[in-house]
């Protein structure tokens, strides 16, 4: 009897550890692809900015403008955006950050 309680007690044990690793490597997964996701909209600032520049010789001054002429997308409700202009042909400061609802 002791040792079917036992072996309860360790097969529970064994559930909870895989149920923790479980749950904390999705949880690292899910913040991994959420900074790339953060790369991939930076970049994609970025080349639209550069785009602009190399078409009009000089950068954007600022992002509403990509908008409206080249077509940027951008998610104003998940992301807020950093596009700080230095001057027309230096490359603007640009930032993408999650908003925490």
């Amino acid at each position: 009897m002791k040792t079917e309680k036992a072996g309860i007690g360790i097969s529970l044990l064994i559930i909870l550890v895989v149920t923790v690793t479980l749950f904390s490597s999705i949880h690292r997964d899910l913040n991994q692809a959420g900074e790339e996701s953060l790369h991939h909209i930076t970049e994609a600032v970025k080349r639209a900015a550069v785009q602009c520049y190399a078409l009009e010789g000089s950068y954007p001054p600022d992002l509403e403008y990509l908008e409206e002429h080249y077509g940027l997308v951008l998610n104003r409700d998940a992301y807020f955006y950093h596009y700080e202009i230095i001057g027309s042909n230096i490359m603007p400061q640009i930032g993408v950050y999650r908003r925490w609802n």
